[in-house]
C-alpha cells in the first residue's frame, strides 16, 4: 500500500471531493439512514455471500476500515444504488458481468436525445428534419449524462481511499453497487452516442453511415473507453483508475456542449428562432470558460492522474498482482494516447485564453483544430 500513501494526493482535486463528501455525510446523519429493503442484502452482497455493508449491525466493514465515516451512502450516490438494485440483472454467459444497466442507460439517453429534439421543435422553433436540431438534441443528452455522471463520480471517489489498482471487493457493498451503476451508465452513453449520433444521424440511404475522419476518431475513443471500463469490471480491479479518468474526462463536457449549442444558434441557424437573440451573446464567455477548464484539465489534472495511475498499476507489486500486466499496458497506452491526441485542442484553448474576451474585431479563435 506504499504507493497509495505516497501519492494519495492525486492531489487537491480529491481533497475537494472529500470535503463535499463530509458535507453529504453530515446531511445524511440528519436523515433516516439509507438502507436496503427489510429482509434483504444488496444484490452484490447476496451474490458474493457477504454481509450487507449498509447495515452496521450485520457488517464488519467499519472494523476492517472499509466504510465511510458515516455508515450510510452519500446523498449523491443513493439514486445510483437504488436504480442499480432495481434493475434486473442480465449477465454475459460464463461471467459475472451484468450488462442490463448498460443497455438501459443507452436507451434512457436515446429517449433524452429524441425527446429534446421534439421539445426544441415544439417550444423553441428549431427546424424539423434539420441536422442542426439533431446536433443540439445530442448536446442536451450529453449535458444530462456528463452532469449526472460527474456528480455521482465525485461523490463515489471522495468516500473511499483512492487506490487506482485496488480491488472492487475492498469496498462496502453499497459503494460497489453505486460504482457499477456509474461505470455502466458511462458505458451506456458510449453505446448510445455511437448508435445515434454516429450511425443513425449520419445514415444515407443506400450507403449507410457516412463518417468523417473526426467521426472515426470519436468512434475509436468510444471503443477504447468502453474497453477500459468493461475490462476493469471483468477483472474486478482497477475500477478507480477508470472512474478518475471518467471524472476528469467528463468534467468539461457540460460547458463544451453549451458552447456547441451557442455556436449552432449563432452560426448555423437563420431567422429569429432557436435562441438567436441571446445565445450568441453568451458564446464568447462560454468559450473562454471552456478553454480555461479544458486547458487546466488536459495540461495539469489529466497528466497528474495518468502519471499516478501508471505508477500504481504498472510499477507496484500490488498493481501488477491485481491487474494483469498485458491488460494494464493496453489501458495505459489508451490513456496516454488520449492525452497526446488532445494536443491540437489544447493549442486551440490556449489561443482563446491568449486572445481574451475582446480581440478588437469581436471575433475569437476556435477551439477546434484546423
Amino acid at each position: 500500500m506504499k504507493s497509495v500513501a505516497r501519492f494519495n494526493a492525486v492531489p487537491l482535486l480529491l481533497l475537494l471531493l472529500q470535503h463535499v463528501a463530509n458535507l453529504q455525510g453530515a446531511n445524511a446523519n440528519l436523515q433516516r439512514p439509507f438502507r436496503v429493503a427489510a429482509g434483504g442484502a444488496s444484490p452484490t452482497a447476496a451474490r458474493k455471500g457477504r454481509p450487507n455493508a449498509l447495515d452496521p449491525k450485520t457488517a464488519d466493514d467499519s472494523a476492517a476500515g472499509l466504510s465511510t465515516p458515516h455508515d450510510v451512502a452519500p446523498l449523491l450516490m443513493r439514486p445510483w444504488i437504488k436504480l442499480y438494485r432495481a434493475t434486473p440483472k442480465v449477465r454475459v454467459p460464463g461471467t459475472d458481468l451484468d450488462v442490463a444497466f448498460t443497455f438501459a442507460s443507452a436507451i434512457a439517453l436515446a429517449c433524452v436525445d429524441y425527446g429534446s429534439a421534439a421539445a426544441l421543435r415544439a417550444a423553441g422553433g428549431w427546424p424539423a428534419e434539420s441536422r442542426h436540431t439533431r446536433a443540439v438534441a445530442g448536446s442536451i443528452a450529453t449535458i444530462f449524462h456528463s452532469t449526472a455522471l460527474v456528480l455521482g463520480l465525485g461523490s463515489a471517489l471522495s468516500t473511499q481511499r483512492y487506490d487506482p489498482s485496488g480491488r472492487m471487493e475492498d469496498h462496502p457493498d453499497w459503494w460497489r453497487d453505486g460504482a457499477h451503476a456509474l461505470i455502466q451508465f458511462c458505458t451506456g452513453y458510449m453505446i448510445y452516442d455511437a448508435a445515434v449520433q454516429f450511425v443513425a444521424d449520419r445514415w444515407q440511404k443506400g450507403v449507410g453511415p457516412v463518417l468523417s475522419a473526426a467521426d472515426w476518431m470519436f468512434m475509436g475513443h468510444h471503443f477504447a473507453t468502453s474497453l477500459y471500463m468493461v475490462s476493469a469490471r471483468l477483472c474486478e480491479a482497477g475500477h478507480m483508475s477508470a472512474m478518475i479518468l471518467m471524472f476528469t474526462g467528463e468534467f468539461t463536457a457540460p460547458i463544451m456542449n453549451v458552447l456547441r449549442i451557442s455556436r449552432t444558434a449563432a452560426n448555423e441557424i437563420t431567422g429569429d428562432c432557436c435562441g438567436r437573440s441571446w445565445l450568441p451573446l453568451v458564446q464568447p464567455y462560454v468559450e473562454y470558460l471552456f478553454a480555461l477548464l479544458y486547458a487546466g484539465f488536459r495540461i495539469v489534472v489529466g497528466p497528474i492522474c495518468a502519471a499516478h495511475l501508471t505508477y500504481d498499476i504498472l510499477l507496484t507489486k500490488k498493481g501488477r498482482t491485481n491487474v494483469p500486466v498485458a491488460l494494464s499496458s493496453v489501458w495505459l497506452f489508451m490513456v496516454w494516447a488520449v492525452l497526446f491526441g488532445s494536443i491540437p485542442w489544447i493549442k486551440g484553448a490556449l489561443a482563446i485564453l491568449k486572445a481574451g474576451l475582446n480581440t478588437g474585431d469581436g471575433t475569437i479563435p476556435s477551439i477546434d483544430p484546423e
